[in-house]
């Protein structure tokens, strides 16, 4: 397969693989081989970096025989913007809709709710709660969050 692209495009290409590659990767502590073969495709075009003109955004570990985005690359794309969008809406998104599960298996357990049956029936139960945590969130941030760890602790020792 030939894929042509300007020198634009490669350059936002270059900036999409590091994204993806942030997603696969950034929170691995070791090599994943399940995701071996994405990252084979990111240093192909990783590699084209120095050909295309673009050899102050890409370096080569001679080392671990791989190429990385160079601090400038970091510096001058957009893309650390973009992913931390992207975390602080996953951030919000994930605490309301794990807070939600929880409020929803307190009410089980106590009896009061029934368990959905449907999609339509457990909408009707997340809504309201979503968006109660959603307005809580919008309005005070995490001012009004608390964990009680105190007890955790006094319980651990």
């Amino acid at each position: 397969m030939t894929v042509e692209l300007s020198k634009e495009e490669y350059r936002d290409l270059l900036d999409i693989l590091y994204m993806g590659q942030w997603v696969l990767d950034s929170h691995d502590t070791e090599r994943d081989p399940s995701k071996q073969k994405h990252d084979e495709v990111i240093q192909k075009f990783y590699a084209q970096a120095q050909a295309n003109g673009f050899e102050l955004l890409m370096e080569y570990d001679e080392q671990l025989k791989e190429h990385f985005p160079t601090r400038l690359f970091e510096d001058a794309s957009m893309a650390r913007e973009y992913i931390d969008e992207y975390d602080d809406q996953t951030f919000w998104d994930e605490l309301i809709n794990r807070l939600t599960d929880r409020d929803i298996e307190m009410m089980l357990k106590r009896g009061e709710i029934q368990k959905p049956q449907n999609r339509e029936e457990r909408f009707a139960i997340r809504g309201p709660i979503e968006r109660r945590y959603a307005q809580e969130f919008e309005r005070n941030g995490l001012d009004n969050v608390v964990v009680n760890i105190d007890q955790q602790i006094n319980e651990a020792n």
